[in-house]
């Protein structure tokens, strides 16, 4: 069960980076990158990065 939900987080919350970046495009119409797409894309990539944390955390790292 946890599994599932950690999948289905981690397949919901890489699409939002990506969409971003990829926005970023479409409005610019391919214009240069300004440090404000690439912050842009990298703080929409935080969600993604805690799910992995919280599953790291919650799936016992700590076992052998």
């Amino acid at each position: 069960m946890m599994k599932n939900l950690f999948v289905l987080l981690q397949s919901i919350t890489i699409i939002f980076p990506i969409s971003v970046f990829f926005a970023y495009i479409i409005m610019d119409e391919g214009d240069q990158f300004t440090y404000a797409h690439y912050l842009a894309t990298t703080l929409s990539a935080f969600p993604f990065c805690m799910v992995l944390l919280i599953k790291y955390f919650i799936s016992g790292f700590d076992k052998k």
